[in-house]
């Protein structure tokens, strides 16, 4: 009970943190919704864009878990951390598409064991680009996870969510091609048609038996 004329109201450093809480709660959905956009220009196609998207929640978990092994609270400089995720975790998603597309248009599937085929071709070529590009962000980050200088702590709560959530999102090198290729196989199996249910040209087939016996 305060006397009459007094009053409590949060000042300095804990009200800057209430309003960046306030405008967290809405600027975190709107990263999300956007990165949900731009993958969607990409690809124009929701299936595909839901796939991609996949990395996101993923990363998320794997942030999630590396702050909860550190005893680490939430507090601004984390949730900057993961609008930095949200940014560049779905670039190896994106990666695997864009070449999981590419190959089904070339290999003009017909029947299921084509899908796989062509899914496991496109998970092989393009699985090293991924890893570098992981990697690199994550070696990046080892100096400042090691750093104990002047303003580490917030250097290090903006880092530690890429740093896991990169880490986990090394799933998505599976799980994409795999959502990828369990939607083509149900449209396949439903009957329903596909830009890359084309039937294969004849000319096709000899050059591909011409390339095998040169090589």
């Amino acid at each position: 009970d305060l006397p009459a004329g007094y009053a409590l109201q949060a000042v300095g450093s804990f009200q800057n943190q209430i309003e960046a809480n306030q405008r967290l709660m809405w600027v975190v959905p709107l990263v999300i919704a956007t990165n949900l956009f731009i993958i969607y220009l990409q690809f124009r196609h929701l299936p595909i864009t839901l796939a991609v998207f996949t990395g996101i929640p993923v990363a998320f978990a794997g942030g999630m878990i590396l702050l909860a092994l550190n005893g680490i609270e939430m507090n601004t400089a984390v949730w900057v951390g993961f609008i930095a995720l949200f940014g560049i975790a779905v670039d190896d998603g994106v990666v695997m598409a864009t070449y999981l597309d590419q190959v089904y248009s070339r290999r003009r599937l017909a029947t299921v064991d084509d899908i796989r085929d062509a899914t496991v071709e496109a998970g092989m070529r393009r699985i090293r680009p991924c890893l570098m590009t992981t990697f690199t962000t994550v070696i990046a980050l080892i100096p400042v996870l090691s750093s104990s200088g002047r303003g580490a702590d917030v250097a290090k709560a903006m880092a530690w969510p890429v740093f896991g959530g990169m880490v986990v999102a090394l799933l998505t090198l599976f799980v994409v091609p795999v959502v990828f290729c369990g939607f083509k196989e149900l449209k396949k199996n439903l009957g329903i048609h596909d830009r890359h249910w084309a039937a294969r040209d004849p000319a096709d087939d000899r050059q591909d038996i011409e390339s095998s016996s040169s090589v």
